[in-house]
């Protein structure tokens, strides 16, 4: 565990970013036909305890479940039974019950705990109960567009004293256009379908990008131009969702089909660093967050974010580029 007050060594200081809140290093960029992943390392790594949605739900320690027998399109129960704080991020997907749901943002559960959540449907041909409670699959994730998309609607309605709901009927257009982008059919408009269809393709991001060790944060390029970026507390939960945050961009930008010039390495690691101190300069708004801690969030012309922070510890940030062309 590396403390919070932990200074790196005085190596490439030039890529090296000094902030009031943490110390950032580059540990490797990697570039693969339109897409560079940049991995980084922050000194506010591992100071909390905390463990993600998919092992929780593997170990059989929490239950996703309708709110009632009826239901309700944008709302899930989660019961926490364990002793362990539990991590949802933006964007898990989870299945079965009426219909596959999205989360709206990221939430950390408390130990022994019961919370009502918002979710958007991203299956909109199926009301109808197939299990009793749901399950998080390893090979769904999010599409980055719909993760920023939600992103922004969440903002706006908890600027209008609103709660973590998204626009129900946009999540719903961007399923069924991402569908017709991948050329699946789903009889259900059951965005699972691309995934399960085209497993072969995006399993072999896997072969193509290495999830670094002791690593905790990592930003996405299409060539030069900034997509996306997220840093977690935990090492560990950042292996867990390090491919399906690669997949998710991957999913939007036709990865594999066309081949960019060299990129610059250089660059793309002062534009993370850049990016990071950008960020650190923001303007935040604090609203409670769905389960413990608070969430702080920002925007500007082209980009949508948060931060889920809990007794001073940053637990998950992201930012997300929601123009069509990178920053």
């Amino acid at each position: 565990m590396i403390p919070v007050g932990f200074i790196f060594p005085s190596i490439l200081p030039s890529l090296q970013l000094r902030s009031s809140k943490m110390e950032t290093r580059i540990v490797s960029v990697q570039t693969k036909n339109q897409l560079s992943v940049v991995e980084f390392i922050s000194s506010n790594i591992d100071t909390f305890d905390y463990i993600s949605l998919g092992k929780a739900v593997k170990e059989n320690l929490i239950e996703l479940k309708e709110i009632s027998e009826g239901g309700s399109v944008n709302d899930v129960y989660v019961v926490n039974r364990s002793d362990k704080f539990v991590f949802i991020m933006d964007g898990d997907i989870i299945q079965g019950a009426k219909q596959n749901r999205i989360i709206n943002t990221s939430i950390l559960l408390a130990p022994m705990s019961k919370t009502q959540i918002q979710v958007s449907c991203v299956e909109q041909g199926r009301w109808q109960k197939v299990s009793n409670k749901f399950d998080a699959p390893d090979e769904f994730f999010a599409p980055s567009s719909i993760r920023s998309l939600k992103n922004i609607d969440v903002f706006d309605n908890l600027k209008k004293g609103r709660s973590h709901y998204a626009n129900q009927s946009k999540v719903w257009s961007a399923v069924n256009d991402k569908l017709k982008d991948h050329n699946v059919s789903s009889d259900t408009s059951n965005l699972g379908d691309i995934m399960k269809e085209k497993e072969g393709e995006f399993k072999a991001i896997e072969e193509e990008f290495k999830c670094g060790e002791n690593v905790n944060g990592l930003a996405i390029f299409k060539g030069n131009g900034f997509l996306g970026l997220d840093l977690f507390n935990s090492s560990i939960i950042y292996k867990d969702y390090f491919y399906k945050i690669v997949k998710g961009v991957a999913f939007d930008y036709s990865y594999g089909k066309k081949k960019d010039k060299q990129v610059d390495k250089n660059e793309l690691k002062y534009k993370t660093l850049d990016m990071l101190d950008m960020i650190d300069t923001f303007e935040k708004h604090r609203f409670k967050g769905v389960g413990v801690g608070y969430e702080e969030r920002f925007e500007s012309d082209k980009l949508t974010g948060f931060q889920l922070m809990y007794e001073n510890n940053l637990i998950h940030m992201a930012a997300m580029n929601y123009s069509k062309e990178g920053l």
